[in-house]
């Protein structure tokens, strides 16, 4: 089968949870024997120009679109459109269907890329699904978090969707834009949530996702539940390695962003006694500068070290010298991939309670929940840890097996199969 997947951003030059997620897949269809199109923006292309340009990856084809767009110089309505509307990507996106020529086409998210481009591929008589990786169908910022940390309390009529939207704006023209935005806002929400029911099945990784999907008016028949897969063996090829110096080792591997609590995270950690216990944060502090140098500013040197961003390829090492993952995030988290790195490296994980982390960790069975944005709850969870250490042994002794990427990508053929054919697939 000659499979199409369809992603905002693609690493190397992102390695997000979604984009990793694309590149295992991509993988592990070729050696299923399939032949495997991805189709991503990567903005390169010189000023008034846009460009496609088909890469040779291993196992896989790729093929990038480059737009000249300066986010620097674009207003800020221009900067709104380039998120869900884009005639460029467009243009390039059918190009990539006439030269590939692909049976299916999986999409795995379409920001910054075009709404249309499901409907592009439908119109071709093309099979189209669409896994939701998070919550951009129904929240033009995809996290439904406010500014200010707290967790959305929905739209009202899109005018919280609009304060939203002008807390983050950094414009001398914010008076004059201020009336238009609550309505553009409702037109966008209005054409993505057509765009994502043009798709032939909807796929999420968590129930929770399902939920928020469903209660904002999408029906519940169109889903169907499907954990990612994640290349375990890439996890696992790195022996377990026990800390040199006793002391229980903490790890934070992500984005270093506000969004994620890194700094909830960093603070607590002030409280924990350097010589029982190490945090290591990893991540790239060149994404969010002034959030990252906000993050050393706060940390306490005796204990918190920032490693960077880690490739992937080896995170498995930094996790077999790791005991206990955290996840600290304010937002409701769908399916990340960290925790699935973390049960297949046999390491157990301490994250918020919050959105699908819930139900991805068991509380006090393979890993433990804090409440989210409270740094004292925080720092009392690790203390308990670092006190107790003989707890880590408990729940890594129950952790769940991981989804490897084969068995994800070997149901994921049956859908693929049933939707070729034609046939209506049950959620």
């Amino acid at each position: 089968m000659r499979v199409a997947l369809v992603v905002h951003k693609f690493p190397p030059a992102s390695v997000g949870g979604t984009e990793i997620y694309t590149l295992n897949l991509a993988r592990e269809l070729s050696r299923h024997g399939h032949e495997v199109f991805v189709f991503y923006r990567h903005d390169q292309a010189a000023a008034g120009q846009s460009e496609l340009n088909w890469e040779e990856r291993k196992g896989f084809k790729a093929c990038r679109v480059s737009r000249a767009f300066d986010v620097e110089s674009a207003s800020p309505f221009a900067q709104f459109l380039d998120t869900f509307f884009n005639r460029d990507v467009e243009r390039a996106f059918q190009r990539f269907l006439e030269e590939g020529q692909p049976d299916i086409v999986h999409f795995q998210h379409v920001m910054s890329l075009s709404y249309r481009l499901i409907a592009l591929a439908k119109r071709r008589d093309l099979p189209a699904l669409l896994t939701l990786h998070d919550y951009w169908f129904i929240c033009a910022n995809s996290q439904l978090i406010w500014p200010d940390a707290r967790v959305c309390q929905g739209k009202a009529l899109g005018l919280n969707c609009a304060c939203c939207a002008l807390a983050r704006i950094n414009s001398s023209l914010i008076h004059f834009i201020r009336p238009m935005v609550a309505p553009l806002l409702q037109v966008r929400d209005a054409l993505v949530r057509r765009a994502a029911l043009e798709a032939d099945l909807l796929i999420a990784p968590s129930h929770f996702l399902i939920r928020q999907y469903t209660e904002a008016g999408f029906p519940a028949d169109r889903f169907v539940y499907l954990e990612n897969g994640i290349d375990v063996e890439r996890i696992r090829r790195y022996p377990r390695r026990p800390s040199a110096d006793g002391r229980v080792r903490f790890t934070y591997l992500g984005s270093l962003a506000w969004q994620k609590g890194v700094h909830i995270l960093v603070e607590a950690f002030r409280g924990v006694p350097a010589e029982r216990a190490v945090l290591r944060v990893y991540g790239d502090p060149t994404v969010f500068p002034n959030y990252a140098a906000h993050l050393q500013q706060i940390a306490d040197t005796t204990n918190t070290f920032f490693e960077g961003l880690v490739p992937n390829e080896e995170v498995g090492q930094v996790l077999a010298e790791t005991d206990v993952v955290v996840v600290p995030s304010l937002w409701y988290e769908n399916s990340p991939v960290v925790i699935q790195e973390a049960f297949a490296a046999e390491v157990p994980v301490v994250a918020s309670r919050i959105g699908a982390l819930t139900e991805k960790i068991r509380h006090g069975i393979d890993g433990l929940l804090c409440a989210p944005g409270e740094a004292r709850a925080w720092q009392e969870s690790l203390l308990s840890v670092v006190e107790h250490p003989e707890q880590i042994k408990g729940l890594r002794a129950r952790l769940p097996e991981a989804m490897t990427m084969r068995e994800h990508a070997t149901s994921l053929e049956d859908v693929y199969s049933s939707a070729e054919r034609g046939v209506t697939i049950v959620a």
